[in-house]
């Protein structure tokens, strides 16, 4: 019965260490690493982490001779084939050396340039009045990629500093989407943007987004900030009655913290300013009070005050909001035990989140309306969910019983009151919602092994044999498979379906877009033993508490899914109840999705540094299936140059960081790549991956940033990664990026709906002289057969058969895409 702790417990502790992100000033962290970097790092930490996480050592800290500084080019990106660099360098030891590493590969830079400047201001160094060094040198076979660029200094005792990291990219790589964009420009309408989140605008907080990845910049991707807005506390106060405030004043203390980071004007302002995009991360959930309580200020700790707008316990307990304070994984002690009830019969709680959000909403359309290409969506409420936090006292605590809970969830039973349409004043009209099959009270009797004569008698299970502290008798079945606690269980996911579809009606009323309107919910990888998370609102019989969250349930009917992703799940690698990927499950269900919060770290790992390849994978497969963009976690959290120092935190990390460098490899090879395609790049220099294809007969070699394929009989049968989710009725060619297209003298492609599927052929063999030659490859038209064209049709997997040359056994492929139909593509079919 270990899996059902062991959730609670994990889930808690992973769920804690992003609300200290989430609720505490990420600004201040920025800028005390970078105090331990100046001054030498401190003996003590105060963070507190998971115990898992405990278990890493501190490395000790870095002592650091080497001084010195690139001065040119300033920023990060040349975009030439030419480099040119310029700076200085000083060690007590003297400087043996310069050298400027591109791709691994060493050059030699001239050291010893008279620096007057730096002897002026850095006397007593050997070498000072010469600590000048240049490099110029051509690179014209460079890969049509990003490649990195180091910058060493090395002293005569041997010792290595970096002192600087750039990327040179040639021209061409940021064009070779360009000539299909240029034919198709409907399809760039609203591009692919990563929005890095950040708070304390005021106080610099997401200083330099804008300009930093400048030369990144394409027409179909793009770069922004996600800022949260906490339209329950930055209010008038209890004397204007919590009415929303958009110019909330920022000195406002709750203790020795301030009330809120940002406010809505201030985010707008910045926006417009700055000319960068936003997405306001709307939050009046769980979180946005979390970090202290300050009911003169924040209608949500005044409401709480009120047991009767709280979720309660199965005991049917409330307990104080800052219980919880010393759970693992918390750095700021946040106040999460005490949260408000979902149910519709708590009206104050509904009316006051209703006319908030909407008020915010409503001055965030205008905005929208005024500057379109700013706005990039709002998120809801993050982690929206019965409690799931607790194991008290050896008991296990589920939510959420409080009174008016059980009589929505009589009513839902029995398909009566809001649910046929006779809902009381205050409550909504809930008939769209009700269940296929209405119980009578002898269902319920028959399902709970009960005999109430009343539907007021009804209740919930409230004991939970087979969980920790509470085995199961002989013969008795655990809880997770008694069907009145599947009951239960499928009721609460309804009502987190129901509270998103309420965020996403008032947003939409307010004037929000459907289309920029996303739900904000956590999806954290099982561990071993456990049940995959719920897909559909009605799953049942999973062996943990699922808090009401299900996929289905978090993609709200005037809005879509917006998923918080972190480790496994970020890296689509975790179980699922159906027979495709997480990623592949989003992209069936929600074609408009996004991520809303990501970071490769895994939350049970806390101080582990994630690998460059597990954002490469996350980023790849985001694109591939069907997401609108990514929120990444976070501009002012920890910084990489000081992953070995004392108090890092790997899952506030985004700045020099492997994540940071997987998205300027991936915005060098999407620059100008319409959203809607699908596109394999087989890795980047210095990481090598197949991405999945694999020969039919042959072998397949990664070798970064391109396959090599060895096969025999002048034949290469080339096969996708399986669980795609290729629509018919969306893509209309493949684009082959051969080294070399000049030996193949025909393409047939085929696909199927399914590993057990016969394979289809997709039109008939094409030979070369009907190819179409694009920057990117050979574009190859897909002419879906009669089979693979009904409504809805997805193609689950590709076998694209290459006939080349006689004599021919090898080829580079250093792409493949899947582009998507235009009305080009179907005039040449």
């Amino acid at each position: 019965m270990q899996p059902y702790r062991l959730w609670k417990q994990n889930t808690a502790a992973a769920l804690l260490i992003v609300a200290a992100l989430v609720i505490a000033s990420t600004f201040g962290e920025q800028k005390r690493l970078a105090n331990v970097a100046a001054t030498g790092p401190a003996t003590t930490s105060n963070a507190t982490t998971t115990s898992s996480a405990a278990q890493v050592t501190t490395p000790p800290p870095r002592v650091v001779t080497t001084i010195g500084s690139v001065d040119t080019p300033a920023a990060e990106a040349i975009v030439d084939t030419t480099l040119r660099i310029s700076g200085w360098a000083l060690d007590p030891a003297g400087i043996k050396s310069v050298e400027i590493r591109v791709d691994g590969m060493s050059y030699a830079a001239d050291y010893g340039v008279a620096r007057s400047d730096i002897a002026a201001v850095k006397p007593g160094f050997p070498d000072t009045a010469a600590a000048g060094f240049e490099f110029s040198g051509e690179f014209p076979q460079l890969e049509l990629v990003r490649h990195a660029v180091i910058v060493v200094a090395i002293n005569r005792a041997g010792h290595e500093t970096v002192l600087s990291t750039k990327s040179l990219i040639p021209p061409q790589a940021m064009a070779l989407w360009s000539s299909l964009r240029n034919m198709h420009s409907a399809l760039a309408a609203r591009p692919f943007r990563f929005l890095m989140m950040t708070s304390a605008i005021a106080a610099g907080g997401p200083a330099g987004v804008e300009s930093v990845y400048k030369e990144y910049l394409s027409r179909t991707t793009g770069i922004g900030i996600a800022v949260p807005i906490l339209y329950l506390r930055t209010t008038r106060g209890a004397g204007g009655d919590w009415v929303f405030d958009p110019d909330f004043d920022l000195t406002r203390m709750c203790g020795k913290r301030v009330v809120a980071e940002d406010n809505l004007r201030g985010a707008i302002q910045y926006s417009i300013e700055k000319r960068l995009p936003v997405q306001f991360i709307l939050n009046g959930g769980i979180w946005a009070d979390a970090s202290c309580d300050t009911p003169e200020w924040d209608i949500n700790d005044h409401l709480e005050q009120d047991v009767n707008n709280c979720q309660w316990t199965q005991d049917n307990v409330v307990f104080p909001d800052d219980y919880l304070k010393n759970l693992p994984g918390s750095t700021d002690s946040p106040e999460l035990a005490r949260t408000l009830t979902y149910n519709v019969y708590a009206s104050k709680v509904r009316h006051y989140k209703r006319r908030n959000l909407q008020a915010a909403a409503r001055i965030i359309a205008t905005f929208a309306h005024a500057h379109p290409d700013l706005f990039a969506g709002v998120s809801h409420d993050a982690d929206t969910y019965m409690n799931p936090f607790f194991i008290q006292n050896h008991v296990l605590q589920i939510f959420d019983y409080n009174p008016g809970m059980l009589k929505q969830f009589r009513h839902w039973l029995a398909g009566t009151g809001p649910y046929a349409g006779k809902p009381e004043p205050g409550a909504p009209d809930l008939s769209r919602y009700r269940r296929p099959r209405r119980l009578t009270l002898k269902d319920v009797n028959r399902i709970a092994r009960k005999h109430w004569t009343s539907w007021e008698q009804v209740d919930p299970p409230r004991s939970f044999p087979g969980s920790p502290y509470q085995p199961a008798a002989p013969g008795q079945p655990p809880i997770w498979g008694d069907p009145w606690y599947q009951e239960w269980q499928v009721f609460r996911q309804h009502i987190i379906a129901l509270h998103y579809d309420d965020l996403s009606r008032w947003a939409n009323e307010a004037g929000i877009p459907k289309d920029q309107i996303f739900s904000a919910e956590g999806f954290i990888a099982p561990d071993a033993g456990q049940s995959p998370f719920a897909v559909r609102i009605t799953s049942r019989g999973h062996n943990y508490d699922t808090s009401g969250v299900s996929i289905e349930g978090s993609i709200p009917r005037a809005g879509h899914l917006g998923a918080v992703l972190y480790g496994e799940t970020a890296e689509n690698q975790t179980p699922m109840e159906v027979p495709h990927s997480l990623f592949a499950t989003f992209a069936r269900m929600d074609p408009g999705w996004t991520v809303v919060e990501t970071n490769a770290t895994n939350l049970k790992k806390a101080l582990e540094q994630p690998r460059y390849s597990q954002s490469y994978h996350a980023f790849r497969d985001m694109f591939n299936f069907d997401a609108q963009g990514v929120s990444v976690m976070a501009w002012n959290g920890s910084n990489g140059l000081y992953s070995d120092q004392p108090g890092y935190l790997p899952y506030t990390a985004w700045r020099n960081t492997p994540a940071e460098a997987a998205m300027r490899d991936f915005m060098v090879t999407h620059a100008d790549l319409s959203r809607g395609t699908r596109l394999w790049a087989f890795g980047a220099p210095g990481y090598s991956d197949d991405d999945g294809w694999r020969l039919e007969e042959g072998k397949v070699h990664a070798r970064g940033g391109y396959l090599d394929l060895e096969f025999g009989a002048a034949t290469a049968t080339l096969l996708s990664p399986p669980d795609q989710v290729i629509r018919t009725a969306t893509i209309g060619s493949v684009v082959l990026g051969l080294q070399d297209s000049g030996p193949i003298a025909a393409i047939q492609i085929f696909g199927r709906t399914d590993d057990l599927s016969p394979w289809v052929a997709i039109g008939a063999p094409i030979p070369a002289t009907r190819f179409q030659h694009v920057d990117a490859g050979v574009q190859v038209p897909l002419t879906w057969p009669e089979a693979l064209r009904a409504k809805g049709t997805i193609v689950t997997e590709l076998k694209i058969v290459m006939a080349f040359d006689e004599g021919v056994t090898s080829a580079r492929l250093e792409r493949v895409a899947l582009y998507p139909r235009t009305n080009e593509i179907q005039r040449r079919q």
